[in-house]
């Protein structure tokens, strides 16, 4: 067995992200069927112009539910971005603040310690699998960030390693 402060340490679990994708796809969802009936239906917020002719209404109903459809998939996407230096300061700060490590002296997210102590050495693969298994005090990820986030983790540490992270000891 290891020494007790090497053991895993279980990360929180939190469904509070997909909750909120959930709910912003469902609202969106429900906002692209609403002007889409409008549009559709003949129903208009404001009086018809009697004078508009029958192509110029089926143009602009196109335009309406194109409209609604896009700003909808565009609120979709917004709600799925993700932001690796968030997720850092937020779920990996507490022990690599700045890069460094306040648990394991020496394992910071620097290239050089990596190549070092990183189980496969300073590549992207050894990185992503260090995210999502943990290994002693470093609680595994998977299951608590999306394969997107951890991906987007992946990539950003490989980056600050050898740029924000370089010279940290």
């Amino acid at each position: 067995h290891p020494p007790k402060m090497y053991q895993q340490i279980n990360a929180p679990k939190s469904n509070m992200k997909k909750t909120l994708l959930t709910a912003s796809v469902a609202l969106n969802a429900l906002l692209v069927v609403a002007l889409c009936f409008m549009a559709f239906s003949g129903n208009t917020l404001a009086a018809p112009v009697r004078s508009v002719s029958v192509n110029s209404q089926v143009g602009r109903r196109a335009a309406m539910g194109g409209a609604a459809a896009g700003m909808g998939l565009a609120a979709t996407r917004m709600a799925k971005a993700v932001n690796p230096t968030s997720i850092f300061e937020t779920n990996c700060g507490a022990c690599h603040q700045g890069g460094g490590n306040n648990i394991i002296t020496g394992h910071t997210l620097s290239k050089t310690a990596m190549e070092q102590y990183l189980d496969g050495g300073w590549n992207k693969e050894s990185i992503e699998y260090q995210i999502r298994n943990g290994k002693g005090p470093m609680p595994a990820w998977e299951g608590v960030l999306s394969d997107e986030e951890i991906k987007a983790m992946t990539e950003w540490v490989y980056e600050q390693s050898t740029t924000t992270f370089k010279d940290v000891n």
